[in-house]
């Protein structure tokens, strides 16, 4: 059975006529002007597709001169001409990209069956060994792999358990299920960006590691999509991976072998003989049911004690600078896991020609207090208008979408996603001082809410309970009137000063309606003295707000934000 993906339809979109259905990849291209978005049911696999569509047209197309971008406004698509060299035609697709042929399938290996049957003899050998006083066995010495021997085919998508992994999305049993090709497809692409790490070292992560979130930019078609993220001019190094299952080394690392990394080994079992409902999209088709699996390439990159390095060229990662071992996130109990296992030294110098120190962001672990998820959306967005410095942008995006998943100690546990609106270039300065405000004034809150009391000492763990309580609702009122005022077509053109003034003014009321009601639910005795803490609290808080209005809401780097705030830090904590 042949299953070539270039031409069977298996990647999900919405069409701009509201029409949801599966392309193949040459329809996918030669279409983008008529389809929306990809549109698969988990945010992970949007971002993989749409990275494994740029891989395959910066093969096809190494070079994208601005007369060829422009010339595609408006297009139905990507052209013919500049795909079939290396795609083939409708009638003669190139068999490299075929799911399930017999010379050469997509992201499988064959050897992997020969040496897991290698490995069956060796392990038979030294039991025979050992039997050398005894009877010898009546097994015969192994020749091809049992129905044990192979993997349950959920091992492609993290949603389904396979043995006795208890955190999952679905309830099924291993053997009694199976996958369609597409949904196969699917899983196999999904491991080029998203694989977490596990057995020891058996299993490896992909090039960035297992928890970054990316940041992709949207249009208003697929065709715009792939424009926005599209590196225009990126040399290649080496062949393609579903060409070269080679491991690259670190200074073979592109564009193509970044997006396109094999993550697993691995090699489709047969389809069945008759349809059934696939199992995880529910189409009828030939389903496969197990798998020979194991893991791939390693990251190139050394690691330095427990640091862990990425690719810092990647256009999709969000990268943050921190000072030291600290980051935003240290100060609002927001740092995760994942984070820690994404620190390296710096890619770049500093002003001073100091080495810089940047992580990338991933979403916060599922048990992580509930500020931490509330505010991530600013936090990623003012590292990626960071990043934006000294980068050539074609065109403002409609959004940006952030998907990743949401790990604990490595083990997915959820796929999340966020949508923000785009920031047009002119307007990126005042974005980055109005979040660096709303990010100055809510990390001062604790330490005015310490102050509620005359004893700074008094230790009041119950105030920061409800401070993380109250932050989801402050967040999506901030973020609500974030995106009103990005929206608004005065604001590229304003001066900073007033935009600022303004915005302290509304986080000034805000903050105040979050403090009383803080103390009001943290501060036991009469009424007379929580009114005499809410004074108190609103009191620190003005004298904050008027602070900042002297510092300025815009920090000249995380460095100097930190030591600031080290040299404050007074006795005690809520």
């Amino acid at each position: 059975m042949n299953y070539n993906l270039l031409v069977e339809p298996w990647i999900p979109v919405l069409e701009n006529n509201g029409k949801a259905h599966r392309v193949a990849i040459k329809y996918a291209l030669a279409q983008a002007g008529r389809i929306r978005q990809i549109a698969a049911s988990n945010p992970m696999d949007n971002v993989a597709l749409l990275r494994f569509l740029l891989a395959v047209l910066q093969w096809c197309k190494p070079s994208l001169a601005d007369r060829e971008r422009n010339a595609l406004e408006g297009a139905d698509g990507i052209p013919n001409d500049w795909v079939n060299a290396k795609l083939g035609t409708d009638d003669q697709p190139n068999a490299a990209l075929d799911l399930l042929g017999t010379a050469h399938r997509f992201y499988q290996d064959p050897r992997l069956l020969t040496e897991l049957v290698k490995a069956k003899q060796n392990q038979w050998d030294n039991s025979q060994k050992k039997r050398k006083k005894q009877a010898p066995s009546n097994t015969p010495r192994p020749t091809e792999l049992a129905e044990d021997d192979y993997r349950p085919v959920g091992d492609l998508l993290q949603e389904f358990p396979t043995e006795t992994k208890v955190a999952h999305f679905r309830h099924v049993h291993d053997g009694q299920y199976g996958l369609c090709p597409a949904c196969c497809a699917i899983g196999i692409v999904r491991f080029c960006t998203f694989a977490n790490a596990y057995g020891g070292g058996r299993y490896t992560s992909a090039v960035n590691g297992p928890t970054p979130a990316y940041v992709i930019s949207q249009g208003t078609t697929l065709l715009q999509t792939l424009l926005l993220n599209s590196p225009g001019d990126a040399a290649m190094k080496r062949k393609p991976p579903w060409l070269f299952d080679q491991t690259p080394a670190e200074a073979d690392l592109d564009i193509v072998t970044v997006f396109a990394w094999r993550s697993r080994r691995l090699w489709l079992g047969d389809c069945g003989s008759s349809d059934e409902p696939c199992s995880y999209c529910g189409q009828p088709d030939r389903l496969i049911k197990r798998l020979a699996f194991a893991g791939n390439w390693k990251p190139p990159f050394q690691a330095r004690g427990t640091q862990k390095k990425f690719w810092d060229q990647d256009p999709h990662l969000i990268l943050e600078e921190v000072s030291g071992n600290k980051s935003e996130a240290d100060d609002d109990s927001e740092r995760t896991d994942g984070d820690k296992d994404h620190e390296t030294k710096a890619t770049g110098e500093g002003a001073a020609g100091k080495r810089k120190t940047v992580t990338t962001l991933g979403f916060p672990a599922p048990g992580s207090p509930a500020a931490a998820h509330a505010r991530f959306w600013r936090r990623a967005l003012s590292a990626r208008l960071a990043r934006r410095e000294g980068q050539a942008y074609h065109a403002t995006p409609l959004t940006i979408s952030i998907a990743g998943p949401a790990a604990n100690k490595g083990l997915y546990q959820d796929a999340a996603a966020i949508l923000l609106p785009g920031v047009p270039p002119n307007a990126s300065d005042h974005a980055r001082d109005v979040l660096g405000l709303i990010r100055s004034a809510t990390q001062k809150l604790i330490g005015v809410l310490r102050q509620s009391t005359p004893n700074p000492d008094a230790q009041h763990p119950n105030r920061r309970a409800a401070l993380d309580t109250l932050s989801p609702s402050l967040e999506a009122r901030l973020r609500e009137e974030f995106d009103q005022w990005l929206r608004s077509p005065l604001s590229p053109t304003e001066d900073t000063s007033p935009v600022v003034d303004v915005w302290r003014d509304q986080l000034t009321v805000r903050l105040r309606r979050v403090v009383e009601a803080v103390v009001a639910t943290a501060t036991p005795g009469s009424p007379l003295r929580q009114r005499e803490a809410a004074q108190w609290a609103l009191r620190a808080l003005d004298q904050a707000m008027d602070r900042l209005a002297k510092i300025g809401a815009r920090q000249p780097t995380p460095h100097a934000t930190d030591k600031r705030k080290r040299g404050r830090r007074k006795r005690g904590g809520a």
